[in-house]
């Protein structure tokens, strides 16, 4: 199997798409031309995957050719999901000059004749990677699957206006209609995609989400008070005050409850606006961490004893974050302040706790109930978490066995 693949985020660019991409093409038995974003001035973290490119029969990195503020805009944009350039440019994203120049260097580089692709693969967001993969598809006529790792067109923290949204939900149907297998990170965002349109269309639909690599965790015992971690970043309507109201409830009630547990916020965020919320609690119950690199993150969820998924509210969230599957392979027990949707359900499944970032009184509830649990939990000495069957799905094994299934499928 020659795979040609197209992914703006690789290692070592600083995303959590980077490392879903080269953990999935690592554990793939098949050879894999991939054309990737080399982006001046992003944040790098060489330990994401120390040898991205080695397993790749090439790796051809496209520079994204752009002044300082519109890459720092073009960033902020990508991270945080949300549209802020110039609405012009937002159909599906800025990165359309980049895609240009993927497809020039992707035709120079099959004029060589060193590598025949017997598939092609986009994932995404940005969404020019599905725009390179429309092109490819039809000057090549090879079988397309294209990754989805968020919605496109349904993304409801986009803020395009009505005429951008128009042309998004036009290329949008362009890839849906032209690519051969369309895969996503959970049923809950097939069924949000594909509900705009005509049903035949869905049959090209497949589920394939993040996987976490169990080689990457080290077996560690938590000592000292017990530990809750939360991973990640702030912004938006996603902050750390639901977490905080609880522990504020829960100190209210007395007895020293909490006397034996401490909490870590380790991200960015704003940490002075974390400490203004925080007032009033003990001090060293809650305290705020800077970003770390990817093999610092994974060796803080291991020595952790329970890890914390905090989203933004909404009614319903078709999300699964990249975040809690690796929290999964940490093996640690998962409380999250999530709305129904993809992580709830998911928790649940594992065996994991949830209250609705909306309703305090259930994370307040939630919280206390895990904290007696996790005491537990150290008594009995335990290392182990969550139902095997559930977690089995996510491992690097599973995930990339699903994925060569799908792309023998569109091969034979």
């Amino acid at each position: 199997m020659n795979i040609l693949a197209v992914s703006f985020a690789y290692p070592p660019l600083a995303y959590p798409r980077s490392i879903q991409v080269a953990r999935l093409l690592k554990n793939t038995e098949a050879s894999t031309a991939l054309f990737c974003a080399h982006e001046p001035g992003a944040r790098l973290d060489d330990t994401i995957e120390p040898d991205a490119s080695a397993f790749l029969t090439t790796c051809g990195r496209i520079e994204v050719k752009s002044t300082a503020s519109s890459r720092l805009i073009n960033r902020l944009s990508y991270r945080f999901r949300r549209p802020i350039w110039n609405t012009r440019n937002l159909a599906p994203d800025a990165y359309g000059h980049w895609g240009s120049d993927v497809i020039k260097g992707v035709r120079e580089y099959l004029k060589t004749g060193a590598f025949r692709p017997d598939v092609i693969v986009t994932f995404a967001q940005p969404f020019t990677d599905h725009l390179i993969g429309l092109e490819l598809k039809k000057e090549l006529g090879l079988p397309w699957l294209a990754h989805f790792s968020d919605p496109w067109v349904d993304n409801p923290f986009g803020s395009s206006d009505e005429k951008i949204q128009s042309l998004n939900l036009a290329l949008e149907r362009s890839v849906a209609e032209t690519a051969d297998m369309l895969a996503f990170t959970s049923q809950e965002t097939v069924d949000l995609f594909f509900a705009k349109y005509p049903k035949e269309l869905a049959r090209k639909a497949a589920v394939l989400p993040q996987c976490f690599d169990s080689g990457r965790y080290a077996e560690v015992r938590p000592e000292g008070k017990i530990t809750l971690r939360y991973l990640g970043n702030f912004y938006g309507s996603r902050t750390p005050r639901p977490l905080i109201q609880a522990l504020k409830e829960i100190e209210k009630e007395g007895g020293g409850f909490l006397a034996d547990a401490q909490f870590e916020l380790v991200g960015s965020g704003d940490a002075d606006e974390v400490k203004r919320l925080a007032e009033g609690l003990p001090a060293g119950l809650l305290t705020v961490r800077p970003s770390v690199d990817y093999a610092t993150s994974l060796s803080l969820m291991s020595s952790a004893d329970a890890l914390i998924v905090i989203d933004a509210p909404a009614a319903y969230s078709v999300f699964l974050p990249s975040k809690l599957v690796d929290y999964i392979g940490a093996n640690r027990p998962v409380f999250g302040i999530t709305p129904p949707g993809t992580a709830c359900k998911l928790i649940i499944e594992l065996g994991g706790r949830v209250a609705d970032p909306a309703d305090p009184a259930a994370i307040t509830k939630e919280l206390s109930t895990l904290l007696t649990e996790l005491r537990e939990r150290r008594s009995c000495r335990s290392l182990t978490w969550g139902k095997p069957e559930v977690r089995d799905r996510f491992t690097t094994d599973a995930v990339s066995r699903d994925f060569l299934r799908m792309l023998n499928y569109l091969t034979a």
